[in-house]
């Protein structure tokens, strides 16, 4: 998924939120993601969180070091991203579904987010 700031500022909000389904703006398209900025102070009905290799659990805490060079000089870089998560992870009213793309750096990830209560969907036996 293509997150970086060139294609995410390329985002019309108010379409990609409420524009029909079939409609290529649409949200439902899933053709291009909303940052935390896009979606902050919004209540979706369900929302659609894809978890990335920015925030990892690894050796029983978080870690952002597989969160690119291109980071921002923070003074708490890691309270900013668990900020994100939080920001992204609170946005659906009825729900929220988070994808954990099936990569191997992310095993450890989704073993802890199941074991704080996250369910698990499955179709077919995978993730």
């Amino acid at each position: 998924m293509d997150n970086t700031f060139q294609t995410t500022k390329q985002l019309r909000v108010g379409p990609w939120y409420n524009a029909d389904p079939p409609d290529s703006q649409s949200c439902c398209r899933l053709q291009t993601v909303a940052t935390e900025f896009s979606s902050q102070g919004l209540e979706l009905d369900c929302a659609l969180l894809a978890w990335g290799s920015d925030l990892l659990w690894t050796d029983g805490g978080w870690s952002i070091e597989f969160a690119g060079t291109n980071r921002p000089r923070l003074k708490d870089p890691l309270s900013v991203r668990r900020n994100v998560y939080r920001v992204l992870l609170t946005r659906g009213r009825d729900g929220t579904v988070v994808f954990v793309p099936p990569e191997a750096r992310m095993d450890v990830t989704y073993e802890r987010l199941l074991a704080v209560g996250m369910r698990e969907l499955r179709q077919g036996g995978a993730r």
